[in-house]
Order: C-alpha cells, then sequence, then structure tokens
C-alpha cells in the first residue's frame, strides 16, 4: 500500500470529536460571535477543562488567570482557539489507539516535545502565528499510529533506528515513504489548514532556502526533539545543519533554552492531551 491508502484505511478509525467541526463551521461564519463559539465549546466538559489548562500554561505566558472560555477567546483570539482545540480533539482521538507495536510513551513525549519546541523557536522568532508551529509540531508522527495500527509488525521494525540510519531514513527503506507523508495525508483527508499540514509533510525535506521559515522551524523542532528523546543515538551536532540555524538567524543557545522550555513543560502538557500516559513518570 503507499501512503495515501494507509492513510484511507484510518481516516474513520481516528476521527475527530464532532465538537471541533462545529466550532471550525461558527469561525469560519461571517455571522458567529465569540459567545456562539464559547457555547458550543462549553457543551464538551473535557475539551473546556484542557482548553483552560493550556491557556494558563507558560506556553502563551498570560500575566493573568484565564478562568472561562469567553475569555480564552478574547485573550488569544479565534485563531489560537482554534488551534489548541485541533490539537485536543486529535490527541484525543489518537489515545483510543492501543497498541504494543509501538513504544506510545516515547511516541508521545516525542510529539509533545517537538510541539513545544516549535512553539518556542517560533514565539522567538516573532512569527504570527506561533500555534501553528505548535500543531505541526505535536502532529508530525501521527503516521506512525496509522501504521501501528494496520501493520504492526512493519511499525515495529521502523522503530529499529540507528546511529547511522535516522527513523525517516528506515521508514522510507521499509515502506517506500516516510511518516510524515502518510500523516500529511491523513490530515488533508481531514482537511486540515494547509500551514499546519505542509510544514508537517516537509519536515525531512532538507532543500531550506526553497521554504517558508515556519516549515523550517517545524523541521528543526522535530530533530531537535529527536536528538532530546534520544541522546545516546543523536545530538544537535549530527541532526542539524549548521546552515539551517544560520538562515533562521538563531543561536545555539536559542536551540538549548527551547530544549529546556520543552523539557520544563512537557510533563504537563502530556499530562493535559494524554493523561494516561502521564501516569507514566
Amino acid at each position: 500500500m503507499n501512503a495515501f491508502q494507509y492513510a484511507q484505511n484510518v481516516v474513520e478509525l481516528f476521527s475527530l470529536p464532532d465538537s471541533y467541526f462545529r466550532v471550525r463551521e461558527l469561525l469560519e461564519s461571517d455571522t458567529a460571535d465569540l459567545d456562539d463559539i464559547a457555547d458550543v465549546i462549553l457543551l464538551d466538559p473535557v475539551l473546556t477543562s484542557k482548553l483552560l489548562k493550556l491557556a494558563n500554561s507558560a506556553i502563551y505566558r498570560l500575566p493573568y488567570q484565564v478562568d472561562s472560555v469567553s475569555k480564552a477567546l478574547l485573550v488569544l483570539g479565534k485563531t489560537q482557539v482554534y488551534n489548541l482545540i485541533l490539537s485536543i480533539g486529535i490527541s484525543s482521538a489518537c489515545s483510543q489507539l492501543n497498541t504494543n507495536a509501538i513504544d506510545l510513551d516515547r511516541f508521545w513525549e516525542q510529539s509533545v516535545n517537538a510541539a513545544l519546541i516549535a512553539k518556542y523557536l517560533a514565539t522567538h522568532l516573532g512569527f504570527k502565528h506561533a500555534d501553528k508551529a505548535y500543531v505541526s509540531g505535536l502532529l508530525h508522527n501521527i503516521g506512525e499510529l496509522i501504521l501501528a495500527q494496520q501493520n504492526p509488525e512493519i511499525a515495529t521494525r521502523c522503530q529499529e533506528y540507528t546511529t547511522e540510519i535516522k527513523p525517516w531514513q528506515l521508514q522510507q527503506k521499509i515502506l517506500g515513504f516516510s511518516y510524515a507523508i502518510c500523516g500529511a495525508e491523513l490530515l488533508n483527508l481531514w482537511q486540515l489548514p494547509d500551514p499546519i499540514v505542509e510544514p508537517l509533510a516537509l519536515q525531512h525535506n532538507t532543500h531550506y532556502e526553497a521554504r517558508t521559515p515556519e516549515q523550517l522551524v517545524v523541521h528543526l523542532a522535530v530533530r531537535l526533539a529527536l536528538a532530546n528523546q534520544h541522546p545516546e543515538l543523536y545530538s544537535i551536532k549530527t541532526l542539524v545543519d549548521p546552515f539551517l540555524i544560520e538562515l533562521l538567524e538563531l543561536e545555539q543557545a536559542d536551540l538549548i533554552k527551547a530544549i529546556n522550555f520543552c523539557n520544563t513543560e512537557g510533563l504537563f502538557v502530556l499530562s493535559v492531551l494524554n493523561p494516561r500516559i502521564s501516569t507514566l513518570y
């Protein structure tokens, strides 16, 4: 099977909650106001709770408490709230998967780390919508869940990467495509926005000068998260091209700060997005 066929086979299994689609519909409406959107979110107590927890986390570093959905919408804006709801909804959908084929602890920790690193770097660089980088980082490896569900044996083999062969190289060798491509196919089937899907799809593309800063940040975040996850195999030096750091006008100290940020905030975000996983730490 190719990447699209794998994605197509699970599009119903990994289904987004109805509240996400209703919120998206209202956000795209010319007549709906913030109260209409808040009312739909409040119909889902779990979504409401997670949204407020994340809004009050260090991800946004707000100087005051956000104690209502309406206030979250007012302070963060509709776009940021939409992206938070998207990340919560997809995490909830993926959390239903129960498989021994892959190390789910590793999968979730690396996903959250990539999200937080991407968010930190995008904010540091002054991106207008840094939260889109956060969502792309969080979903960067969702293709692994797609394979684990349909072909556990191959998903297990794809975990056997080494110093010499990186994860995406092993995936390409075994499957003929990477998890990035498979994940992007699923997100396209879900009709997610291109600014979220494209950085994910291009995360292993090393033609840096032909890509946007947003795409480069997600690429960098994925590499840093992998180095942070597997210090016994990889380092920043072995995974990150110095030219990329120069292109983004970053310093080595910025990368270290981004990693420290994810290490500090990662467990909290895990506890919000996937409580089952966080209880293991």
